[in-house]
């Protein structure tokens, strides 16, 4: 009990500051309960790193697990590697969890490429971008859609109850999924999303996806950092708001505001309790 106990409190800081070669699928390294590859997409033109943390006992069951996937994984996937002590108590049911990162030495350009939904003359112009720099959110769609979830459908025991955390850009992105491709997940984590991109751009997809549909089946956690001062918690209450008065029938969402915490220190909370509330755990 004594190592296994040192292994669940390790793994988090092994996981992504491992310093094994990525590898193909055909070889994933493999950190003790998690596996990392490198895929490459035909959609986006280009690799990304995929970590994968099994939940404890997956070796020696045969059962079916809940799939979680992580944008920003770089930065993110340590917030959502914490639930695995949760998990193994029963706190939290058990899950896979998939992160979706690049493996380069910096990302803050190449996470705007992906995670954005337009590419706004405006932004281009500010930050010193082409145009294929930033908007290309479909396309990392299409790489999930038609590269990740088959990849991890086939080589894990996937229930295919599929969950998406997102935060700040990730957030943007994630709600750019729930309107524009909302086969894709059942279950929604959505932090300090980025709602004033491109002047509004979230309000206007969730008018759009409310024109031509009378229900949103999901679960979907919103939350902003109580500290937070650009608009982010008015803005995402707006949307929140929005959402309540369609009365979709299958929607389960819930807001919250992180008090005490800013755009930063609020991803591990918003994290651990986005999931605690997709998945309804009491």
């Amino acid at each position: 009990m004594k190592s296994g106990l040192i292994l669940i409190l390790t793994l988090a800081a092994t996981w992504v500051s491992a310093q094994s070669p990525a590898q193909s699928p055909r070889g994933a390294v493999e950190l003790d309960t998690s596996h990392r590859y490198l895929l490459t997409s035909e959609h986006v033109g280009d690799h990304f790193r995929i970590d994968v943390v099994l939940p404890l006992g997956y070796a020696d069951s045969d059962a079916t697990y809940p799939v979680v996937y992580v944008t920003d994984s770089n930065y993110l996937l340590n917030a959502a590697a914490a639930t695995y002590l949760a998990q193994a108590t029963g706190e939290y049911p058990k899950m896979i969890i998939v992160g979706i990162g690049w493996d380069v030495p910096s990302i803050r350009r190449i996470r705007v490429r992906d995670l954005t939904p337009t590419c706004p003359r405006s932004y281009q112009t500010r930050q010193n971008m082409g145009p294929k720099e930033c908007g290309q959110a479909n396309s990392f769609v299409s790489f999930i859609r038609d590269e990740l979830q088959p990849f991890i459908d086939v080589t894990y025991r996937s229930s295919r109850d599929n969950t998406l955390i997102g935060y700040s850009y990730g957030g943007l992105f994630a709600l750019h999924v729930l309107f524009k491709h909302n086969n894709l997940f059942d279950r929604y984590v959505i932090g300090s999303p980025s709602m004033d991109w491109d002047d509004g751009y979230l309000f206007k997809a969730e008018q759009k996806y409310a024109r031509k549909h009378t229900d949103l089946a999901k679960r979907l956690y919103l939350s902003a950092g109580g500290l937070e001062g650009d608009g982010t918690i008015p803005n995402t209450y707006l949307l929140y708001e929005q959402l309540l008065a369609r009365n979709y029938p299958g929607l389960s969402v819930s807001m919250e505001v992180l008090e005490g915490e800013t755009h930063m220190t609020g991803i591990s909370p918003a994290v651990m309790r986005g999931l605690g509330y997709v998945f309804q755990v009491p």
